[in-house]
């Protein structure tokens, strides 16, 4: 099945003009800074602006799928909490799955070499790559029982909380030893 059959699929808010921060603003603005290179999206640090027009369907909600469809990055992050007025700029599409795919895993499958090789195959543009709305809608998407999703995100999760702890074991490691080191010629 194509990606199309199982999301709706929309654009994120086109800026006339550059973002202004205002900090007592109603709406928070999802850039591409904040999804680090990992795929985790950073909730703290949104900025908030003022926007007139904003319509409810333009809001992002818990479930939506966070696609970057500009640059090196074809990258997708599903939306697990509650936001407040929060919208995504012009350089994500949203994507909101029905009710055969948990947008975990949705996200987690458009991250994998299969899908990642339609997009780069299917991206245009020779200085930034760009993957258009129609070339995703295309993307052939493999769902299986919500029983195996949900197996699959929590094999992936705790893959990246092993990451994670290996990653501080590796810090704690070094900085022991650089320690242990400099001990040898104080004495």
């Amino acid at each position: 099945m194509k990606l199309s059959d199982i999301a709706a699929i929309r654009s994120g808010y086109l800026f006339r003009e550059k973002i202004e921060p205002n900090p007592q603003g109603k709406y928070q603005v999802i850039q591409i800074g904040d999804l680090s290179f990992a795929g985790e999206l950073s909730l703290r640090s949104l900025s908030r602006i003022d926007l007139h027009g904003i319509k409810k369907s333009q809001l992002l909600v818990k479930g939506d799928v966070l696609f970057i469809s500009r640059g090196k990055r074809k990258q997708a992050v599903a939306i697990s909490d509650e936001l407040e007025n929060a919208i995504a700029s012009s350089q994500f599409f949203i994507l909101h799955p029905d009710e055969r795919a948990l947008p975990e895993y949705l996200a987690w499958y458009i991250n994998q070499f299969p899908a990642q090789r339609y997009l780069e195959k299917h991206s245009t543009g020779s200085n930034v790559s760009l993957i258009n709305i129609r070339a995703l809608a295309g993307m052939p998407v493999r769902v299986p029982p919500p029983e195996t999703q949900r197996r699959i995100i929590e094999v992936h999760r705790l893959s990246l909380r092993e990451n994670e702890l290996i990653e501080q074991i590796r810090k704690k490691r070094r900085s022991m030893v650089e320690t242990a080191l400099l001990g040898l010629i104080e004495k």
